[in-house]
């Protein structure tokens, strides 16, 4: 039985044979003007749609069912929303009549079209979850339909990374510095403590430490602020830190978060939030000024530089305060982090200054900038490498991942411009 969203492809993008539409019973032909707009919401499956019905143009909306009964098992024939149907479209008529809340009879037609469609869509839909359906098509498709997609999902990947940025921003108070911290924390939060980092942001006012811009006084009130300082020091350093921020928290009145926020569960030790605020502090301690100008006008191999930073010195033997490592090494933040740092925070921030400024030619260089960033290893595009599809830059490579999380995983062929494309082709020949 042919899948209803099916049935809305089909019908969207005109795949059935004209020739066979005629309404079943009378065998009255129709002509199709205009499919209409495709609803997503309750309602009609297409408003507006046109279609002549022997001599008589009718203009209204249509709804597509698998078969005739789902217009009674949906309770349609008792819903005034659905009484401008013109043409009900099944996959299967049953032959019994169709009829509205006033009793009007509405024309319905079952769709034929080419079983090499359902051949495809099988093809496309049929394995597990994750799997990335169109390989073995994907060669049919042409260089130009691949790239043309690439370039929309690389604006549609910003525009997912604008929405955080702006609403950070309106959360700010319209506050560009703390707007780019609040993004900078989350992105230090690495996915498993994204969220205690943002909260850690929310209640620590970045003009703190743009005032006090000195290593100590950044990593005690990052640590103090994030509920990470233990009641009792065991060493000079952690007193130091205590010492540190006790002075700051009186003066700003600040309220701390509760250390039970983190999580380390299954956490490498390289990622454990002490070593990442510390890294933090040194980032803060490397940008003069204020965020909006030490990181707006940059290039992306200057934001490479400036985050090229490692944990204090104490972190070299300790990954907890008061508990000594077995190991003597420094925690540099490494290439791969420092490059999710800049998707994740600067390049978005860089953009949403750029569209509140209205500046066009900036937010294109913006995306410019990703094509500077080295590629990150990700088993991900390693499949998309093995279907042959290869990222030659970073913006492509995220590209290639938001497709994957939006499309491929939940079996969105229809809605992917390479599974429309791939609808439109022949079937491989092996």
């Amino acid at each position: 039985m042919t899948p209803e969203k099916l049935l809305h492809y089909i019908w969207q993008n005109r795949l059935f044979y004209p020739i066979d539409m005629k309404v079943e019973g009378t065998g009255e032909k129709i002509e199709v003007i205009n499919t209409g707009q495709h609803n997503t919401d309750a309602g009609p499956d297409f408003f507006n749609a046109q279609v002549k019905i022997g001599e008589i143009l009718w203009a209204g909306n249509v709804e597509i069912h698998t078969t005739t009964d789902d217009w009674y098992a949906h309770g349609h024939d008792k819903d005034a929303a659905y009484d401008n149907v013109i043409l009900h479209i099944v996959g299967s008529s049953t032959g019994k009549m169709v009829l509205s809340s006033k009793g009007r009879t509405i024309p319905e037609v079952a769709l034929r079209y080419p079983s090499s469609i359902e051949e495809r869509y099988s093809a496309l839909t049929g394995h597990h979850t994750g799997d990335i359906h169109c390989a073995p098509y994907l060669k049919q498709i042409s260089r130009l339909e691949r790239d043309a997609w690439i370039d929309r999902l690389i604006l549609e990947r910003f525009e997912e990374r604008n929405t955080r940025a702006e609403s950070a921003f309106e959360a700010s108070g319209c506050d560009w510095d703390q707007t780019f911290f609040t993004l900078l924390c989350r992105s230090m939060g690495f996915v498993v403590n994204a969220e205690p980092m943002e909260m850690l942001a929310r209640l620590t006012p970045v003009k703190i430490m743009i005032k006090h811009n000195d290593p100590i006084q950044t990593e005690a009130l990052l640590m103090g602020q994030a509920g990470l300082l233990p009641q009792t020091a065991t060493d000079e350093y952690t007193a130091t830190l205590k010492r540190e921020y006790e002075v700051l928290r009186a003066k700003f009145s600040l309220t701390p978060m509760s250390g039970s926020e983190w999580k380390l569960l299954r956490l490498r030790p390289s990622n454990f939030p002490t070593i990442r605020l510390s890294q933090l502090a040194a980032i803060i301690a490397r940008t003069p000024g204020n965020f909006e100008n030490a990181f707006r006008t940059l290039k992306a191999e200057d934001i490479l530089e400036r985050l090229n930073v490692r944990a204090s010195a104490y972190w070299d033997t300790h990954y907890e305060f008061g508990k000594e490592s077995s190991t003597d090494r420094p925690k540099g933040l490494g290439k791969d982090s420092q490059r999710l740092l800049i998707i994740n925070s600067a390049i978005p921030f860089i953009f949403a200054f750029a569209r509140r400024q209205g500046d066009e030619l900036a937010q294109q260089n913006i995306i410019k900038m990703l094509s500077f960033l080295p590629i990150e290893k990700n088993s991900r595009l390693d499949r998309w490498t093995e279907a042959g599809i290869k990222a030659l830059h970073e913006g492509e490579a995220q590209a290639l991942l938001l497709l994957y999380k939006n499309y491929c995983m939940p079996k969105k062929c229809l809605l992917c411009r390479w599974g429309h494309a791939v609808m439109a082709k022949h079937q491989p020949t092996e």
